[in-house]
């Protein structure tokens, strides 16, 4: 990484050229205080260009709180002279035909996503153990005890997923409303 030595701006010269004539006071068109003083800043400003892999940018005319992509935009483009200070600022926008909706929140308390334990998970206790291997089960008997409790555990699971998405019921309403209106 290589940083170049701060000098003044050579391309705002304000030196008067032969093919130029100076306007009058009387032809001057108004410029706004906020417009001078920005361009007094540009014609005074010092350069600080950072040198990074072949490319450069100057830093100097980036705020200290500007963001980081406007910055990295200006490396990649590779043109430190171009003026990128007001680049990644968001101007409002005033689009008055823009409809928009508060939608209203969830109702009544939260509601965890997670079931309750079921009734057989809620009997068991790691202290209460069998310990007296009976004769292991058949392989239908093992695979129908798992089939009857995992269907069990998603059962509960969707019945606890529906309670929670009940909350949200009049929002959806309203969503689905709007896409109906907008195909």
């Amino acid at each position: 990484m290589e940083i170049l030595e701060p000098a003044l701006d050579s391309d705002d010269s304000t030196e008067l050229t032969p093919g130029k004539r100076r306007q009058s006071d009387q032809d001057e068109t108004y410029v706004s205080e906020e417009e001078d003083i920005h361009s007094q800043k540009q014609s005074q400003r010092q350069s600080y260009v950072l040198k990074l892999f072949d490319r450069s940018v100057d830093l100097s005319q980036f705020d200290e709180d500007s963001p980081l992509y406007p910055i990295c935009r200006a490396w990649i483009a590779n043109q430190p002279k171009a003026d990128y200070s007001k680049f990644g600022y968001d101007q409002p926008e005033d689009n008055e035909d823009i409809m928009t909706i508060d939608l209203p929140g969830p109702e009544g308390p939260p509601v965890s996503r997670i079931p309750e334990l079921l009734p057989e998970q809620k009997a068991a206790n790691k202290d209460n153990i069998d310990l007296e291997y009976t004769p292991s089960p058949s392989r239908e008997q093992l695979l129908s005890s798992l089939q009857a409790r995992w269907s069990a555990v998603r059962e509960a699971w969707l019945q606890q997923s529906a309670r929670a998405e009940a909350r949200y019921e009049a929002t959806q309403k309203i969503l689905n409303k709007i896409n109906v209106n907008s195909t």
